[in-house]
């Protein structure tokens, strides 16, 4: 229940159960028990005049309604019944006008009177609660609130949402678990809960960091608000935190197939759960669809996380497409390295030439990556039949430990075979 000062001046009638409730006291009052009030009854100048000024109240003409209700006040001061009912009055008024200390005032005083029938009797301290809420004087709204539960049964009609601003009440002062409870005592009762009741449950949750309770209540969000990208997203979240990581990844597959996932965090995440138990090619696909529809951020980085997972999955082509656009981006030569591992192992001299070429230009590697880069450059050359480029190449290899021996080998093999053609 939203914070309210629309009060309604008079509400319908109910019959307090005597059953049900534990015969337990708060404030004086028998919680169980009904209130035994004679019926009282105003005279018919009062009522006439009441009467007139109830069409003002309708007009919302309150600056006229109250004075009259003053005056009205002061003539009938002998009579508790009509000054109950005219102070409720009153209170209304000034509840409308934002007099809310004012308002709370005159509903006490009519409720001290404890002379009106059950119906406004009681609903006049309902009345005094959301007053109290309204001006940010929690604890005393919620003594009111226990006062009202005290004397109202659990088929009151508006008794559900009660217990929703029983709950909100609580969460303003951070009294979770109270919170908690009283929104499940809403959801109880109701037939329909509603969706904000569920989120107001989450929150609570989220405060106490019950995580697994917290689960439970976003499956029910899904279930009730399917296209709430929000609660897919949380409910993933939830699941990492509970070390339940596949099921977060299944959370957000579902999410993505129902095309509720829109930012670069949510893909990177899904792809990242995919990769972790061994689906690369779903991975991969998730980054490629991101990366093409501007969703996952058009980097370097991004583009070779997009190549690995496509090498992974032995889509080999379109890694070698996405290492390209990672390359296209990069200022060294690692990702045209790792373009040039592939295009060898397919025995692509002429492209692995190229990429090679561009890696040790660009440089930015380790030695042990250059030494390989000049091996590789080597055998690409030899070849494509370019015997002295790849010499060359070899001889650079030379300079680096780990590949000195295939180097020389390799350059031995090159002059071994030049001299057995020239002496054949």
């Amino acid at each position: 229940m939203m914070k309210t000062a629309n009060i309604v001046l008079l509400s319908a009638l109910f019959v307090v159960s005597g059953q049900a409730l534990a015969q337990t006291e708060v404030a004086g009052y028998q919680c169980g028990v009904e209130r035994e009030v004679s019926a009282g009854a105003l005279t018919e100048r009062t009522y006439n005049r009441l009467s007139d000024i109830y069409e003002m109240i309708g007009e919302d003409n309150y600056a006229e309604a109250y004075p009259a209700l003053e005056s009205l006040l002061e003539r009938n001061r002998t009579d508790e019944y009509a000054s109950a009912t005219i102070l409720q009055a009153m209170a209304f008024v000034r509840a409308q006008q934002e007099q809310y200390e004012d308002a709370i005032n005159f509903f006490k005083r009519a409720i001290d009177l404890n002379q009106l029938p059950n119906s406004q009797h009681y609903q006049m301290i309902l009345q005094v609660a959301q007053l109290y809420y309204t001006i940010d004087r929690f604890s005393d709204a919620l003594d009111q609130l226990d006062i009202w539960f005290c004397v109202t049964p659990d088929e009151q009609e508006n008794k559900v949402d009660v217990w929703v601003m029983k709950a909100s009440i609580h969460a303003q002062i951070d009294e979770f678990r109270e919170a908690i409870a009283a929104i499940e005592r809403a959801i109880a009762l109701s037939d329909e809960p509603k969706e904000q009741w569920y989120q107001l449950k989450l929150g609570m949750h989220f405060e106490l960091e019950e995580y697994a309770a917290a689960a439970e209540v976003l499956q029910i969000l899904i279930r009730m608000n399917p296209e709430k990208k929000s609660y897919w997203v949380q409910l993933a979240s939830v699941y990492v935190q509970l070390d339940r990581n596949r099921d977060s990844m299944a959370v957000l597959s579902l999410a993505h197939r129902k095309g509720l996932l829109d930012k670069q965090g949510e893909y990177m995440q899904l792809a990242s759960l995919q990769q972790e138990f061994d689906f690369p090619r779903k991975a991969a696909e998730v980054l490629q669809e991101g990366l093409e529809q501007g969703i996952v951020e058009n980097t370097r980085r991004n583009w070779e996380m997009a190549g690995g997972a496509w090498y992974e999955a032995k889509e080999l082509e379109r890694a070698l497409d996405a290492y390209e656009r990672a390359g296209a981006q990069s200022t060294d030569g690692k990702i045209d390295l790792q373009r040039a591992f592939i295009l060898t192992d397919q025995e692509r001299w002429e492209e692995a030439v190229e990429a090679l070429s561009r890696a040790v230009e660009l440089g930015g590697l380790s030695d042990s990556q250059t030494g390989n880069a000049y091996l590789l450059l080597g055998t690409a050359l030899y070849n494509t039949g370019d015997v002295d480029g790849a010499l060359e190449a070899f001889n650079e290899a030379t300079d680096y430990g780990r590949v000195e021996t295939a180097a020389r080998e390799w350059m031995n093999h090159i002059r071994n075979e030049r001299s057995r053609r020239a002496s054949s």
